[in-house]
């Protein structure tokens, strides 16, 4: 139950400057975060790791005990999550502490005993949603009449009932449980030459000279400005995946057929229903999207025509579609130049929002500036009993500042539901986050729009902003409609080939982008073979739902009220207390329905408009 947070300080630090990293002692202390709010040294550490290990045995033996009446099902749960809480807290000081400086061997070594603990903490509590199980619903219901108390696990009880109809006998439940080992290994064998064997080729870059072609280069080499260089990457790329073309669609048929195995095996309708079923989202919200981006697509060629007349192309080619229309527009912010910015364009949220936003930035919740050994990337990363705390690798660039935007949502959505919520509903499933993070860089695009002046620095965020959708609404729709056929395939007992997966995908990519847009009859078709969320099953969908939500909510917000604002407020404070559609439901968007992706069409026409607008006549 790791859940994520906030954070923003302010003032001025030792920054890199280009070279080596500087060393983490060199960055000043109001630019990194402060784990002495989760624990004051290490010795504090140890000592709570002691009593987690104690309570292990005690945890074990209430097994078999579930049914002995209301108060023994209250104490058990409660010294459940006694322990869990504090495990939460072991994990994520040890977790962070690593990520500081991953060449520390005190603080791998930290975290390498958190997660054996962790371990041993599932096991020792490994028989209690089976034994639940075996408690019937009108024994709950009894036990919740005796021990009122126990009123507040209702939806915590229905979310583990849910599963009887889908759990088998102990014997064929243990089974399943060791074929779970081998049902990685499809994704396994695709992570393992996708990130260590692939071999690129080389290209010859901007300045003329020979470079090999890493994955890291080809995302910058497709948006480079020399068409050349963007057709290289393009071929260079596709060719090193398809030179293993038959090996991948071998690989993704297995993939596929585990997961038809392990749907029929739980006695699931479809492998789509199998996978929505653990957040309970009905299949109505998957096939809303697919017919929502189906019915709109003019819009979508609308804007690739848009980039082909921009780039005064004769013909939009594949490798055209990533390349940035207005890179003379392209300005940024040092970090403490973007906290004030963020703060006024969460504005909209309310006084107490935007104070608890200023109060995580002035208290120790962001690590700031890269340093050596430090992670790389950045994410919001906390539980119930700590702050929300970011870990970021500031640049000076406007990502960053999108970045640190999207982790504060994450952030307030954790502070929200911790300060509203108990324990056992102080969490948030992947469906609901990213729509509390997206929302929130929506508000900025929003907010650096309207107070912007230059109509190049206008064109620049535009692009951005269509850029931004296009990659994660549509282009994710696109591949969860190839996901939905390709297991329809293997449902029907189909074989995955090569030439079947590359014509699925083909036709797709022409009817996504349009008659505007020209793909290489070799090369393209090829693209879902570098796809890792392929094998995730039926993860991507979630990135054009979030959106469309966010999106919906957004409107609603900065074109309503108090009223709407309390709605979307009610969103971030429901935690898991809900299921996530439900949840949604609060503000008023209905992800059953194809409005919110509606709502995503008209925005991103409206922004269509306004570049054309700006564009000479």
């Amino acid at each position: 139950m790791i859940r994520t947070h906030t954070h923003l300080p302010a003032w001025t630090a030792v920054q890199p400057t280009g070279g080596a990293p500087v060393e983490r002692a060199a960055i000043d202390s109001r630019y990194t975060w402060n784990l002495e709010m989760i624990f004051p040294d290490a010795a504090a550490w140890e000592d709570s790791f002691a009593v987690i290990e104690g309570d292990l045995p005690g945890l074990a033996s209430r097994q078999g005990s579930l049914a002995d009446g209301p108060a023994v099902l209250l104490e058990t749960i409660e010294a459940i999550h006694t322990t869990q809480r504090e495990l939460e807290k072991v994990m994520v000081y040890a977790s962070l502490k690593s990520d500081e400086d991953t060449r520390i061997a005190e603080n791998l070594e930290r975290k390498g005993r958190a997660g054996t603990l962790a371990v041993a903490f599932n096991e020792a509590v490994s028989w209690f949603e089976s034994e639940l199980l075996e408690v019937s619903p009108d024994m709950l219901d009894d036990f919740i009449d005796r021990e009122p108390r126990l009123e507040l696990y209702r939806h915590f009880f229905d979310n583990i009932q849910r599963e009887r109809a889908h759990t088998l006998p102990v014997e064929q439940e243990a089974l399943l449980a060791s074929a779970g080992l081998m049902a990685r290994g499809a994704a396994q064998v695709f992570s393992a030459w996708d990130n260590a064997d692939l071999k690129l080729g080389a290209i010859t870059d901007e300045d003329g000279k020979t470079v090999t072609l890493t994955k890291a280069r080809y995302y910058k080499f497709i948006k480079s400005p020399n068409r050349r260089v963007r057709q290289e990457a393009f071929e260079a790329f596709l060719d090193g995946y398809g030179a293993l073309s038959n090996t991948l669609a071998a690989n993704m048929d297995a993939n596929v057929k585990n997961h038809v195995f392990f749907a029929d095996a739980r006695r699931h309708e479809s492998t789509l229903t199998a996978s929505l079923h653990p957040d309970a989202v009905p299949p109505e919200v998957y096939h809303a999207l697919l017919d929502a981006v189906a019915s709109n697509r003019a819009t979508i060629h609308r804007y690739t025509e848009l980039k082909r007349r921009v780039l005064g192309l004769d013909s939009l080619r594949e490798y055209d579609l990533a390349v940035p229309l207005f890179p003379d527009g392209e300005f940024k912010f040092t970090y403490d130049e973007a906290c004030p910015v963020l703060l006024e364009a969460f504005a909209p949220l309310g006084d107490e929002y935007v104070q608890t936003v200023k109060r995580g930035l002035d208290e120790g919740w962001v690590d700031v500036h890269e340093n050596a050994g430090k992670r790389g990337g950045g994410y919001s990363n906390g539980v119930y009993d700590t702050p929300p705390y970011i870990l970021l690798n500031w640049a000076d660039q406007l990502g960053d500042t999108f970045t640190l935007a999207h982790e504060l949502g994450h952030s307030m959505h954790s502070w929200l539901t911790v300060h509203n919520q108990p324990y056992v509903y102080g969490d948030y499933p992947i469906f609901t986050a990213e729509v509390a993070s997206t929302f929130n860089e929506l508000l900025l695009m929003d907010h650096l729009l309207k107070r912007s002046d230059d109509p190049r620095r206008k064109l620049y965020m535009l692009d951005y902003h269509l850029s931004q959708i296009n990659n994660t609404v549509f282009r994710q729709a696109m591949f969860a409609e190839f996901e939905l056929r390709m297991h329809e395939m293997g449902e029907q007992g189909r074989t995955l080939t090569a030439p079947t997966l590359n014509e699925l995908y083909e036709g797709l990519l022409k009817d996504s982008w349009g008659p505007g847009v020209e793909f290489d009859p070799d090369r393209s078709p090829r693209t879902w073979m570098r796809v890792p969320h392929f094998y995730y099953n039926y993860y991507v969908y979630q990135y054009s739902t979030a959106y469309s939500a966010a999106v919906a909510l957004s409107r609603r917000v900065l074109q309503g009220g108090e009223q709407e604002r309390e709605q979307y407020m009610d969103i971030l404070r429901s935690g898991c207390s809900r299921y996530s559609v439900a949840t949604v439901m609060l503000g008023g968007v209905d992800l059953t329905t194809p409005q919110p992706m509606q709502d995503v069409f008209s925005l991103f026409g409206s922004l269509i408009d306004q570049v054309e607008d700006l564009l000479p006549q």
